[in-house]
This record gives structure tokens, C-alpha cells and sequence, in this order.
């Protein structure tokens, strides 16, 4: 419990964290905890902020618009409602897409250090998920012109330091 309390305020002082004065606790929420600025630097209009309603509220997810308007970022991370399911249980899931037909597997990577999965591109976008201490954090850029893994691993990078270690 010290460890999450620790955590929680640690992140509280890392570039990406929210904007306001108060030391995130809890839960990660990137809809409220990424910097205006770290959207900003990213390439997104963070006047441009939707809440997504998802199934069972068992995730927090938003979008927004890229300021050239080709570009759409959602952000997704599980709730304190959403049963526990691993990095690696995401990671599977994701593995699995291979046994369909014309399936691909995800790449593994690391961002700034955080074990990390993208992929593969689709016609629709690209999504990166980083390990968070309760599952992952989606990265999902849709629309762009074709370059969208590129995008959205950009972003994630940016937006990486706000999980802290949450």
C-alpha cells in the first residue's frame, strides 16, 4: 500500500502528469492525467477532448483531433470497476489475432523503458499498449495517412512518463 501511495505521488512530478496542482492517486485516468502540453507536443488539440463511453464502464477512454484535423488519438485505460486482466494477458490476446486469417502478430517493444506492444497497422489505424500496474494503457491513432504505427508509438512515448508507476 506505501508502494502505491509512493507511486501515486512520484507521479505526480513527471512531465506527463496532469496540469493540475493535486498529486494523482488511485487508478491512471490519461484522459485526466496527460499534460494539455504533452497533447500539444504530440501533434493534438486538447480542446478537442471527447469522453468515449465504453461497455460496463470498465475503462476511461477519450479521443481527440489532431490539429491538422487528418488525425484522431484515443486514450483507454482500465477503471477501478474492470476485472484484473495482465500485460501479458493483453499481450496474448493480441498474439492471437496470428490464428485468424490474415492475422498478424503485435510487435514487442519498449517505450522509455516500459515493456510495450503495437499493431500491426490496419486500414483503420494502430494502436500501442503500454504496461500500466492494472493492464494497459491504449495509444490509438486512426485516420492518419498511412503512417499511423509511427504515430501512435510517437505519442506513446510522449505520454509514457504520466503512468509513473501506476
Amino acid at each position: 500500500m506505501i508502494g502505491v501511495i509512493v507511486a501515486g505521488l512520484a507521479a505526480g512530478v513527471v512531465s506527463g502528469c496532469s496540469d493540475s496542482d493535486s498529486s494523482p492517486t488511485g487508478m491512471f485516468d490519461p484522459c485526466k492525467e496527460i499534460r494539455k502540453s504533452a497533447l500539444r507536443g504530440a501533434g493534438y488539440d486538447p480542446e478537442t477532448k471527447k469522453d468515449v463511453p465504453t461497455i460496463g464502464d470498465y475503462s476511461v477512454k477519450c479521443r481527440f483531433t489532431s490539429f491538422s484535423g487528418h488525425e484522431t488519438l484515443s486514450l483507454e485505460h482500465p477503471s477501478a470497476a474492470a476485472p484484473i486482466r495482465t500485460y501479458e494477458g493483453y499481450l496474448a490476446s493480441a498474439q492471437s489475432a496470428v490464428k485468424s486469417p490474415g492475422g498478424q502478430a503485435p510487435t514487442v517493444t519498449k517505450i522509455n523503458g516500459r515493456d510495450a506492444f503495437y499493431g500491426p497497422q490496419t486500414i483503420l489505424g494502430c494502436t500501442v499498449s503500454l504496461r500500466t500496474a492494472t493492464g494497459v494503457m491504449s495509444v490509438e491513432v486512426s485516420y492518419a495517412d498511412g503512417n499511423t504505427c509511427v504515430s501512435a508509438q510517437n505519442a506513446a512515448t510522449i505520454f509514457e512518463p504520466a503512468i509513473g508507476g501506476r
